[in-house]
Order: structure tokens, then sequence, then C-alpha cells
């Protein structure tokens, strides 16, 4: 499309190959969707493709209302998070009292939703230094199974929530399930994704990997703005209704701070963006407020959580990683994991003995080219490896270096069955990855990008809103099939499409099930919109069930 047009209209001459990518793109920030569509031709006017052809007329429904208190003084629910052998961390607030003083919680663990036997329970506090809200690593409970809990304060006890134990370190184990996603905005659309995920079937806990909420960059400055975003959000019902029912392993992205943060950002604004989400998550901040941590399932997988966001260069404001400031990408020195955070993680994945290992990722770590510029090598042969035009995604596109170290470190010890869960985008993307991705080299790792869980916003609606319904669909295809294209590991593509992933995993494979839903409609529910299975020791994915419904895959 882009590349084949463009470069066709100028018949191939070496000047015009050498200035082609500034021809293209100039220097810019980060890229919108409605901008992603406008390059690969899609997002124009449907008047302008069909003349003369009626849009779709769609069913309408009520806007949610996402202002909804709990009535009880534990008005943010509550919520059970990283699930140890022993126990796991339980999670409340409590709602301020007029005087900000202290109030004394107390919490009760047992072995039945009645609560007829006790497993543990004990009091904490409630003050006004930590938003009045209460982490409590519970601990001597029976490894791999489930537990209720519940909080109590001023005579008034909380709604029941569900935790979940690990297995104990080593033990076989036969089967892990458990979904991911990220990226909830408030807006027109519902948390219809958050209920279905809560009914899915056997879910071990719920994966958040960041965007859970919005900050606003201009506004969203001191602690009491930060926490005041997390109160808002709480208000939503179905999302307390999720977190009762399934724990969660967190991860922050830039939502929870500002839009591309990184860290040269202001100290203090950082600071207070940090504090407010280990305020009102379900995990114990060991100190330094550092994030990246493991959650092991016994001897089946090694789950490492990355912070792809506290320890960061900044990203890059090119599409063009051929010439000027886009060669930075390829400047060894830039990190997107920081130092001690990247060794970190290689000694973890190069230590497992777990039968896989899974990695919590903020952001893709799989090329997303828009346009691969490699035909153009004979004429610039001074071009970078892996030449092209790349979505300014955030993405492990601006630490080329640091990407090719970390996945050619998994192949030279031997390191395999790993998958990268990985969210941020609002894209579902799927790909093997390879160290250097434009190589027929093996491959290292396995990436499944989440889309959102809320719409942001519905691509049809608001880019393609003059052409027929299944016109615009098939449109979005064609996009999807040009930049699956363009990047050779990329398997599948779906621009369209909120909702959240399933892993489903055992000793001899691990399937992956992207289950779509419609969030405009508070009534709908989930459905299978593509599935892929990775074999123990593959070197590729497998198409179980292709996207009927819209995605592409290959």
């Amino acid at each position: 499309m882009l590349a084949s047009t463009t470069w066709g209209e100028k018949n191939g001459s070496a000047d015009m190959a050498r200035d082609f990518p500034t021809r293209v793109a100039a220097d810019r920030g980060e890229i919108s969707r409605r901008e992603l569509l406008t390059l690969l031709g899609v997002g124009v006017p449907g008047a302008y493709l069909l003349a003369g052809c009626a849009p779709e007329v769609l069913p309408t429904y009520p806007a949610p209302d996402h202002s909804v208190p709990d009535p009880s003084p534990f008005v943010d629910g509550v919520i059970a998070g990283d699930p140890l052998p022993d126990g796991a961390v339980i999670w409340t607030r409590v709602e301020r009292p007029t005087s900000g003083a202290s109030v004394g919680v107390m919490w009760s663990v047992s072995t039945d939703a009645s609560f007829a036997t006790a497993a543990a329970g004990g009091v904490a506090v409630a003050d006004e230094a930590g938003g009045h809200c209460v982490h409590v690593l519970v601990d001597g409970l029976e490894s791999d199974r489930w537990y209720w809990y519940r909080f109590e304060a001023a005579g008034v006890a909380s709604r029941v929530g569900r935790l979940r134990t690990a297995p104990a370190p080593g033990a076989p184990v036969d089967h892990l399930r458990f979904a991911f996603a990220s990226c909830q905005q408030l807006n027109d659309s519902w948390f219809v994704a958050h209920t279905a995920a809560a009914a899915e079937p056997d879910l071990d806990f719920f994966m958040h990997l960041g965007d859970y909420v919005y900050a606003n960059d201009s506004s969203t400055l001191t602690l009491d703005d930060y926490r005041a975003v997390y109160r808002r959000w709480r208000r939503e019902p179905l999302l307390r209704e999720f977190h009762a029912a399934l724990p969660m392993v967190a991860m922050w992205d830039d939502g929870e701070f500002y839009n591309g943060v990184d860290k040269t950002g202001d100290p203090a604004r950082l600071a207070a963006a940090r504090q407010a989400w280990f305020e009102n998550m379900p995990v114990m901040n060991p100190g330094e407020d550092r994030t990246y941590r493991s959650v092991p399932w016994g001897g089946l997988a090694d789950i490492e959580m990355i912070d792809t966001r506290a320890y960061r260069d900044p990203a890059l404001v090119t599409l063009d990683h051929t010439s000027g400031p886009g060669l930075e990408a390829y400047n060894p020195a830039r990190s997107t994991l920081g130092e001690e955070q990247y060794a970190w993680l290689v000694d973890r994945l190069q230590s497992s003995t777990a039968g896989w290992r899974i990695i919590g990722n903020g952001v893709p770590i799989s090329p997303w080219r828009l346009v691969n510029l490699e035909f153009l090598r004979p004429f610039r042969p001074d071009m970078p490896v892996n030449a092209g035009l790349y979505l300014s995604s955030d993405g492990f596109d601006d630490y080329v270096v640091e990407r090719r170290d970390l996945l050619a470190a998994l192949l030279a010890d031997g390191v395999t069955d790993t998958i990268f869960a990985t969210g941020q985008t609002h894209i579902e993307i799927v790909s093997e990855l390879r160290p250097n991705p434009d190589k027929s080299g093996p491959v290292a790792a396995f990436e499944f990008v989440s889309g959102s869980m809320t719409a942001d916003p519905d691509v049809i609606k608001s880019y393609l809103e003059d052409l027929p319904r299944p016109l615009a669909k098939e449109a979005l295809r064609a996009a999807e099939r040009f930049m699956i294209s363009q990047n050779r590991g990329m398997r599948h593509l779906n621009l369209e499409d909120q909702g959240y992933v399933i892993v489903d995993l055992d000793p001899g494979e691990c399937v992956i099930e992207y289950r779509n839903i419609d969030t405009y409609n508070p009534d709908a529910q989930p459905f299978t919109g593509s599935k892929f299975r990775v074999v123990k020791g593959s070197q590729r994915i497998e198409v179980l069930a292709p996207d009927k419904k819209s995605g592409s895959t290959v």
C-alpha cells in the first residue's frame, strides 16, 4: 500500500530511495490509532471509497454509569493479589472519616464462603498517611487452594472476596489457567469484559498489565490528585465485582502516571503516582517502589512481572529508524528496563527450572513496523538492520539492542518455552520473536498482546462511520494483512476488538485464546476471536481458531 504506491510513482531512482523515509513521515511523536489507519489507507472518508452507500444503522444502548458507590464504608470494594504458596495480599479502603482519623479494620480469611471455619484473621489500621487503604500479607495458609476473605469496620462487613494460594515451590502442577489484559478507560463503553472474565471457568488469577486508570497529563500532579483518579475508577460497580471474584497480579503502565512516562519525569510527580499505585493495588512495596517481581507457580511456570516504565530512557519521537534521530533506536546505551532490572530478568530466565516462563510485559517487545524498507538496501547499503518506518508505540522498537541482546541471551543459554503476555497497545498482536526479526534463525520466545478492556474508541464508529459496516470491516482486515506482511514474525493482528486473553498452560502445551466482546452492549457475551497453541519445545505458533469476526490471522 503505502510503500509500493509511493515507490512505484518514483520509478526506483537511487535519489528517491535515499529520501524515501522522510517523504513518508516526518519526525513526530506517538502515533494515534486514527493516524495509523490513515497511513494504512483505511481512515479515509467512506464517500471517497464507496459513494452513494448508506451506513448501516446500529442498535443503541444506554450509557454506562461509572459513578455508583458501594453502600458501605468499603466504597472501593476488595481485591486479593500476588498468590504465594502460603498466602496472598488482600486489600481494601475505608471511606475517609470526616475527621481524617485512623480506623481499625478487622480482616478474616475462611475456607468457605459462609466463614464458618476461620483460617486466618487479625486487625489492621487504615490511616491518613496511607490514604485509608489496608494491605494485609496473609500467611500460614495451605498451598494451591482457594479461600474467602472480608473486612469489617464500624460494625459493617465488606463484600466477600476470593483469594488463591500458589502451589508449593517446585511442586508438580498439571494446569495453570489465567487471563490478562490492560487499558480500561471510563468512557461510553461498559466494563462487560470484566464481567465476562470473572465468569470464565477455572481462572487462577487475572494479570492486569497497566493503564488501570488514566491520569490527566496536565492536571493530575499531586498525591491527592492521583488518589482521586483511583477513587473515580473504583466507583465502577462491574470493576468491584470483577475484583471480588478474581485475584489480580498487577503492573503499572503510563496511564498510572501520564502519557509516555519515563525515568526523566518530575521526581515529585513520579513519587506521588508511585505512592498512589502502591496504596491502591494488592501489591506490597518491598522498598524503593520496586514493582518487578516473580510469581512462581510450582514446577509448571515461573511468572516474571517486568516494569517497562520506571527505568526507561525516553521513547523516540520519529517513525523513521533509518536516519537522523531514528538511529538512536540502535544506541546500545538505551534501555527500557534499566541495567539492574535487565540483569535480574536474564538471571531469572536463565536459572528457571520450571516447565514454562511467562513474562508479564507492559509494552510490545515484538517489532511493529509500519513499512519494511529492506527493499531499499541495494540503494541504501548504509541503512541499519531491520530498516523501516516504525509505529511510535512506546515499545521495544525504540530499544533495538536491548531487545536483541535479551532474546539472544535466551537462545545462548538454551532457555525455551518463554511467553510474553503483553498489554498497552489496545491492539491484538501475536508474534514469534527472533533476535533479528528479518532473519530465519531460531525463535527465542513468543508474544501475545491483548486488546483493551474498554473501547478506545470504537474504530469503525469513529473513523469509518460513512462506510457500510461489512465494507468497513474488510478495510480493517486489509490494513491488518498489510501490516502482517511488513513484519516477518507477526502471525496475527486485530485493530478492532476489545476483550482479554486466556492462557491455558499444562506441561505439554500453552493454549492462548483471545476473548472478544462488544463493550458498547451492556448485555454482551464474549466470543473466541482467535486461538493459538505453542507446544513445549516448539519453534512456531499454531493457529487453532482463525478469527472469524475480525482480525487477520495467517
